[in-house]
């Protein structure tokens, strides 16, 4: 991708173009070598079907392994969990699957009532006891966002079925955040596992079948009728769907892996494609196509904070090292000549739209004597090499960090490597004194917390944990915040966390928190953006305008 995503791209993008690298399914989009296939032309001319454009492909479909956000937006098709964000909303929801749900008095059980007359795209029955097999499946399977529910009922024992239409979660404690994690779109969908017990190989519950297909395994508006990874996404509508299909509503929704930029906006500027998302169209082309008369952008506030990750070794060892490296980097240089105006300097490790994030966390300033000081300080002296690692591609920031280092006798290494060797790299187990000494990456959460979106990356045995940073002080203040029964002490835990990533102990360069840029076709209504759900889709709610 010829944009910051070549030197920070999300877990969810990095991951899903690994796998496909690694099978060598990345195959290229008929459109990129001439005009696409009469068979796809006539689509793009049907109004009643939305053309999506990809710069990397779904890998996954199974919403119980999956654990990208390409493949989140295929499975927000046929799939859909108890609950969901209300619109554009991170702590208001509404029922899918579930008509209603209430909690005890210390939010120590949570049950939820079923909306009858809910079928999987089979014709089978969504009951009950099939949200608890469902969710059973994905606890023992243990992949993708397992960690989602396994966070507050790791053992399936704790989630029954009391009657047809009731599911009940026995938490064993106050867990005040469990609504808001039951309404996200990673890894609480629930699927038939009825079916999916049909395709079972080697014990792995219809697993590997799922990952390509969803033929009556879920309850949402559409179904997939085709997916060739690499090439396309088709979903068509479930005419059954529990919601009913009243008023404008797309018939057929095509997702298009097309991987040069250049071409997507050639695409959407030719009125063939309806949308792209923010890893779709570079900033350098954002300004020009929001002239397009025939297009709207709308730029909305993330929960994304993109960084450069400091691994705790070598020159980089002391938390006085990793503060210079803070104190050199090119804020303004990047967020004004790179971002062209669509980011912000992130304050800390949390975006300000995530609950929990404290607003007291100290920023830090390009301040080069303050570097040099603080270098001087850790014993890094002049001519010391520092390695950075990205995936190939635009490496505009890392140049400008390489220059301010530069004026101060430091040189930075650059080395751009494919996304399947950044990808073994990051989430790869070499210890902290044979890894790059810095990478570029970014994040958003799960759900609306704090807390999700820190321990993957910052806590000793994170699983996305880059630079491989430990602190005993933030693994200590992070369990204090994930068993927090009040608001206070989840606040005040998660605020000492974020001041010491940022000013104490600093884990990374939190240097960006993007606009999330959506280009539309004019006549799409029907978007809502949700800060949470990036780069995914509430397709009922899209439409054409007449």
């Amino acid at each position: 991708m010829a944009m910051v995503e070549c030197t920070s791209l999300s877990r969810r993008t990095m991951l899903q173009a690994g796998m496909l690298a690694v099978s060598g399914a990345a195959l290229h989009d008929p459109a990129l070598t001439g005009a696409a296939p009469a068979r796809l032309t006539r689509i793009q001319a049907d109004p009643t079907t939305l053309i999506i454009a990809l710069g990397g492909s779904p890998s996954d479909i199974d919403p119980h392994s999956q654990y990208d956000y390409r493949s989140t937006l295929a499975v927000r098709g046929p799939y859909e969990g108890l609950i969901g964000f209300k619109d554009g909303e991170t702590d208001q929801y509404e029922g899918l699957i579930a008509e209603r749900w209430e909690a005890n008095a210390d939010q120590s059980v949570w049950t939820f009532h079923l909306r009858p007359g809910v079928t999987f795209q089979d014709g089978s029955p969504c009951d009950a006891e099939a949200v608890r097999a469902s969710y059973e499946r994905l606890l023992t399977m243990g992949k993708g966002a397992f960690g989602v529910v396994a966070r507050f009922a790791p053992d399936p024992a704790q989630i029954t079925a009391p009657d047809a239409q009731t599911v009940v979660f026995d938490l064993g404690k106050p867990q005040p955040l469990f609504e808001a994690a039951m309404a996200a779109t990673l890894g609480v969908q629930v699927v038939n596992v009825k079916v999916a017990m049909e395709h079972e190989d080697a014990a792995d519950q219809g697993n590997a079948w799922m990952t390509i297909n969803a033929v009556g395994t879920g309850t949402g508006p559409y179904k997939i009728v085709q997916f060739e990874p690499g090439q396309q996404v088709v979903m068509e509508r479930y005419e059954e769907y529990w919601g009913g299909w009243e008023g404008e509503h797309f018939d057929r929704i095509v997702v298009r892996i097309v991987e040069e930029a250049e071409t997507r906006r050639q695409l959407i500027e030719q009125g063939e494609v309806d949308l792209l998302d923010r890893f779709g169209v570079t900033y350098e082309a954002l300004p020009e196509l929001a002239q397009n008369p025939d297009l709207t952008i709308d730029r909305s506030t993330s929960t994304e904070v993109v960084y450069w990750t400091l691994t705790e070794a070598g020159p980089l060892a002391t938390p006085e090292a990793r503060q210079a490296m803070n104190y050199a980097f090119p804020y303004d240089q990047v967020l004004e000549g790179y971002y062209r105006g669509f980011a912000k300097q992130a304050v800390g490790p949390v975006p300000d739209t995530v609950r929990g994030y404290a607003p007291d966390t100290f920023t830090y300033t390009t301040d080069l004597a303050k570097a040099k000081e603080l270098f001087t300080t850790a014993g890094v002296a002049e001519g010391t090499e520092i390695t950075l690692m990205q995936q190939a591609g635009d490496e505009t920031v890392a140049l400008l960090l390489q220059a301010n280092l530069a004026e101060i006798g430091i040189q930075l290494t650059i080395e751009a490597v494919d996304t399947t060797a950044f990808t073994a790299t990051f989430y790869g187990d070499a210890p902290a004194e044979e890894r790059p000494h810095v990478m570029g990456w970014s994040w958003w959460p799960d759900y609306n917390d704090a807390w999700n979106h820190l321990d993957p990356q910052v806590s000793c045995e994170g699983s996305a944990n880059g630079g491989v940073y430990c602190n005993e002080r933030v693994d200590e203040l992070l369990v204090q915040s994930r068993d927090a029964a009040d608001p206070e002490t989840y606040q005040m835990a998660l605020a000492e966390a974020q001041q010491i990533l940022s000013r104490d102990d600093p884990s990374a360069i939190y240097y960006s928190q993007p606009e999330w840029t959506t280009v539309l076709q004019k006549d799409i209504q029907g978007f809502i953006f949700n800060p949470i759900n990036l780069g995914t889709y509430d397709f009922r709610k899209l439409r054409r305008a007449p």
